[in-house]
């Protein structure tokens, strides 16, 4: 009786853990695609990534030496693949465009913030020029941020210290 216990005990735990083995793998497998397109767009413009990150649905990277900077990012259908010259840039900054509603609760009000949409925008150094705008989140396509805010103001530090340096 005990050796059919510890069977069924020891199947319902590979039964269950089996789901977050295979959404683990998956997660990996589209972190490598990222990745992969960052290096590849990179190569199209002769350079190469020296700095990167991939978070979710995007991936951006950095060649310092070059001073560029890469962006992909998987959408349902397709994938989206940008370029910037950092020499050809000011500045970089977070663009966060959201609403502010009123909140009700009990006999306080108060407010609350919620983001529409995150994106780094990068001003050119020639003012006829259009801003630049790489999106990170949009409520439409993503129920709620989950650590884009972060990882835009690391880079958005980062691409403001190579622009001070360049």
């Amino acid at each position: 009786m005990d050796l059919g216990s510890t069977l069924i005990g020891a199947l319902i735990i590979v039964i269950c853990t089996i789901p977050f083995i295979i959404m683990g793998k998956s997660r990996n497998k589209k972190a490598k695609q990222l990745l992969n397109s960052l290096h590849n767009n990179a190569s199209q413009h002769n350079c190469q990534i020296t700095q990167h990150e991939v978070f979710g649905d995007f991936a951006i990277g950095m060649d310092k030496e070059h001073n560029a900077l890469f962006f992909a990012r998987r959408l349902k259908d397709s994938e989206e693949k940008q370029f910037v010259d950092l020499s050809k840039i000011k500045n970089c900054e977070i663009i966060n465009s959201g609403r502010t509603i009123r909140t009700k609760n009990g006999n306080k009000n108060g407010t609350h913030t919620i983001i529409d949409r995150l994106e780094l925008g990068f001003t050119p150094i020639v003012k006829n020029e259009p801003e630049i705008k790489w999106e990170f989140f949009n409520a439409d396509i993503n129920y709620q941020p989950n650590g884009e805010l972060i990882a835009m103001r690391q880079w958005s530090k980062n691409i403001n210290e190579q622009l001070m340096h360049s």
